[in-house]
């Protein structure tokens, strides 16, 4: 089995959208995902379009696309769960108490 890494990456992430969302940095795409005229709804469509493309990349069986398609849904996750207030801890700690 290989080396499992250690998912802080999201909390850095997460870290990053938080920063983007207070700084308002031109360009940015976090920022046109939080500041889109649909709001929550713009965020997720984005969702919803990453999860599709997830799983015709699990159906044709294509490793590299597996990766690549569920980590811009990972982002896309952490974007809707900062627009809602929800932090990758809390997610941490409801899995922690599921598989005690």
């Amino acid at each position: 089995m290989s080396e499992i890494v250690d998912l802080s990456i999201l909390n850095a992430i997460y870290k990053i959208i938080e920063e983007r969302s207070r700084e308002q940095p031109e360009g940015s795409y976090v920022c046109a995902l939080l500041n889109d005229p649909k709001g929550i709804n713009k965020i997720l469509e984005k969702v919803g379009e990453e999860t599709t493309e997830t799983i015709i990349a699990v159906k044709d069986g294509n490793k590299e696309e597996i990766i690549y398609e569920t980590s811009d849904l990972l982002f896309h996750l952490l974007v809707m769960l900062f627009e809602c207030g929800v932090t990758p801890d809390d997610i941490s700690a409801e899995l922690a108490r599921r598989f005690k």
